[in-house]
């Protein structure tokens, strides 16, 4: 299952707030490149031997969804002298 939801929270000397972005709204904004990614993708295969190297960058493209499941439960915390920032992928 792919992660629903991006927790942000910022730590500041004279802030502290945080928000949630529903990433499923970012999925439904990169539905457009993914249909131009498969478009593109058939032209590579009509093509040929042409375009051979070229597909194997594709893939990338087609394995992210897959890589978005697996950062499900990452947290990621950046730290500075003045703020923090913690971020954490539900």
């Amino acid at each position: 299952m792919i992660p629903m939801l991006l927790r942000v929270r910022i730590k500041n000397e004279e802030t502290n707030f945080g928000f949630y972005l529903p990433l499923l709204l970012v999925y439904i904004l990169l539905l457009p490149a993914y249909i131009i990614v498969a478009i593109i993708y058939a032209i590579m295969i009509a093509a040929g031997e042409k375009a051979k190297e070229a597909r194997s960058y594709m893939k990338i493209a087609f394995y992210s969804p897959a890589l978005l499941a697996a950062a499900k439960g990452t947290e990621i915390e950046v730290h500075s002298d003045d703020s923090d920032v913690i971020m954490f992928i539900k």
